[in-house]
């Protein structure tokens, strides 16, 4: 897939036409999106505003951020604080900008930088603050002027947030204040467990990204007037593919934080009805001692592996030594859920078959024949679809697997839907 996006980037850029390699019947979109990308020497310059860098749960940012540089874009992150948690694979030689570790007198001196160049854009946010701050907390203007200084300095040309949360709102008054368009890429609980100032967000934003259809008939609902686009979190299917065949047994695989929302305690309600199958569940979370507990009351414990957080690499290991990936989601009870994650995905292009629950946007992609759907909070019908999938012939499992590979190749592969993404940020240029 990527061979392909950088044969018709280069054609492109040579003025001939690309050739079209999208699958029939596939939407326009894929590859197709590329034609919309300009040719050399207009390359953008982005910032990625970001509450953490570089998160270990957020695999996503640092996928589409190489996605960007390998199209040739110029990608410099900003980011309130360093994560707790950090991948190990996110790539070193970005240029990082923590506004947690600006010292007290660079603030003042750049504040006053600020304030020499832009009064009326620092009056308007002083005005700002008052109304975003019954809301959420919000920076001081000292807090951000290192970074609008930087903006303008650096010569960014568009900024770009993930979540819409204090991100978001770093990045909107970021913008204001340097006179530069910005975005923002709307996940989960930034949408439905904390919409924050939400509304102002998505309609001062030039584009607003998510990442599945359910979430768009959310933001629709609470923004017709904003400038929304559909962009699939991506996958790189070069990373995500098999060594060797699938294993033919029983192992279930999760991953996921252990919040309510990913409904693993349905699972482990589930794996209890299956005795022959054993389960291991990747991620970590306030709910980890409740889960193994629950797993021992149920006598599933000895079934079950809780393997904790695991780098990326690991999560593709573990990803090779499974037979199929649950999902079990489910709207947790003060509202949060998830939307399409990415691991679902990350499984498919690896060929695995998933039984997930028929919530959020997991119907848009787990799809027969490599996909069963249940009720969410439903632990009967998990265990039935999960019965189902491993009772499959090793055949039949292969084809499932090969067909669930080729719509992660059609509909979210990492580069052509970040591509879609940057066109949308070049026309917003023109």
């Amino acid at each position: 897939m990527r061979a392909r996006i950088l044969g018709v980037a280069k054609a492109l850029q040579s003025g001939a036409r690309a050739p079209d390699h999208s699958p029939r019947g596939a939407p326009d979109g894929g590859e197709n999106a590329i034609a919309a990308i300009r040719g050399p020497g207009l390359t953008m310059r982005l910032l990625f505003v970001l509450d953490h860098w570089p998160e270990l749960s957020e695999t996503f940012v640092v996928n589409e951020l190489q996605a960007l540089r390998r199209m040739g874009h110029e990608v410099r992150v900003q980011a309130a604080a360093r994560a707790a948690h950090p991948n190990p694979e996110a790539p070193p030689d970005v240029d990082v900008h923590v506004l947690a570790e600006d010292d007290a007198r660079r603030a003042a001196r750049d504040l006053l930088w600020l304030l020499r160049r832009r009064p009326l854009a620092c009056a308007r946010d002083a005005v700002g603050r008052r109304r975003w701050g019954r809301a959420e907390w919000t920076r001081p203007l000292r807090a951000l002027a290192p970074a609008a200084r930087a903006i303008v300095e650096r010569g960014d040309e568009h900024l770009h947030a993930h979540f819409a949360s204090g991100a978001a709102l770093d990045a909107m008054r970021l913008a204001a204040l340097t006179k530069r368009p910005f975005s923002v890429t709307a996940h989960a609980y930034d949408i439905f467990l904390t919409p924050r100032n939400l509304h102002e967000k998505l309609v001062r934003a030039d584009a607003v990204f998510t990442g599945c259809e359910y979430n768009m008939r959310h933001l629709r609902g609470l923004a017709p007037q904003a400038n929304l686009h559909k962009v699939v979190m991506g996958v790189d299917a070069a990373t995500f593919q098999r060594c060797g065949a699938l294993p033919g047994a029983t192992t279930i695989l999760a991953v996921g934080r252990l919040v309510e929302k990913k409904g693993f305690h349905v699972l482990i309600d589930a794996v209890a009805q299956l005795p022959h199958v054993r389960a291991r569940i990747v991620g970590d979370g306030p709910l980890r001692a409740a889960l193994e507990e629950q797993a021992a009351r149920c006598g599933a414990a000895a079934r079950i592996e809780f393997a904790g957080s695991l780098a990326p690499t690991d999560v593709r290991a573990a990803l090779e030594a499974a037979d199929v990936l649950a999902m079990p989601c489910v709207v947790a009870r003060d509202g949060d859920r998830d939307s399409m994650p990415v691991v679902v995905k990350e499984a498919m292009a690896m060929e695995l078959l998933v039984v997930a629950s028929d919530e959020v946007g997991l119907p848009e992609c787990v799809l027969a024949p490599w996909g069963v759907l249940a009720a969410p909070g439903d632990a009967d019908a998990l265990a039935a679809g999960l019965r189902e999938m491993l009772a499959l012939a090793p055949e039949k499992r292969a084809q499932a697997g090969r067909a669930a590979r080729e719509w992660v190749l059609a509909h979210a592969d990492v580069d052509a839907e970040t591509a879609r993404m940057a066109a949308v940020l070049q026309r917003l240029g023109r």
